[in-house]
């Protein structure tokens, strides 16, 4: 088993995939799964809405209806990787969901959870300049066709 720096022996590496439900953040999500094949992990699945709203019953119906999105993106994955012949080793998918801007929360969230490494799609706001002066672990970043890693 490969080393990577943060992951004790024996440790499980922590896999935060921020989701949009893009193509992007699919292809993140495929390429976390291919990562995995080489470490135990977990991956942490993360949706974060901007919409503010004081209308729980609005939030509640969100909640439900990101958390299901989340369920079917990540099954949908897990399929598309075995009818590639990739074996992942993943061992629990983990789903969360935040309000707010989607740089801070995803910061939150990474620093929360302890992750090893954040995958995602490549954002297309300026707002994420601060994000990678910050985030207390690797990044890659998923374009259309190559990951890009970020340190």
């Amino acid at each position: 088993m490969t080393s990577v720096p943060g992951i004790a022996r024996g440790g499980k590496l922590k896999i935060l995939v921020p989701i949009n439900f893009s193509r992007k953040s699919e292809m993140a999500l495929d390429f976390a799964l291919i990562y995995s094949q080489h470490f135990k992990a977990d991956v942490y699945l993360f949706h974060v809405f901007e919409a503010k709203t004081n209308d729980f019953r609005r939030v509640d119906r969100l909640n439900e209806e990101y958390m299901e999105r989340m369920k079917q993106v990540a099954v949908a994955a897990i399929q598309r990787m075995a009818n590639a012949g990739v074996t992942h080793t993943v061992e629990e998918v983990h789903r969360r969901i935040s309000q707010g801007k989607p740089a801070t929360e995803i910061l939150k969230m990474a620093g929360g959870i302890s992750a090893d490494m954040v995958i995602m799609g490549a954002p297309n706001s300026s707002d994420f300049k601060k994000f990678f002066t910050k985030v207390p672990c690797s990044v890659v970043l998923v374009k259309e066709k190559d990951p890009t890693f970020v340190m």
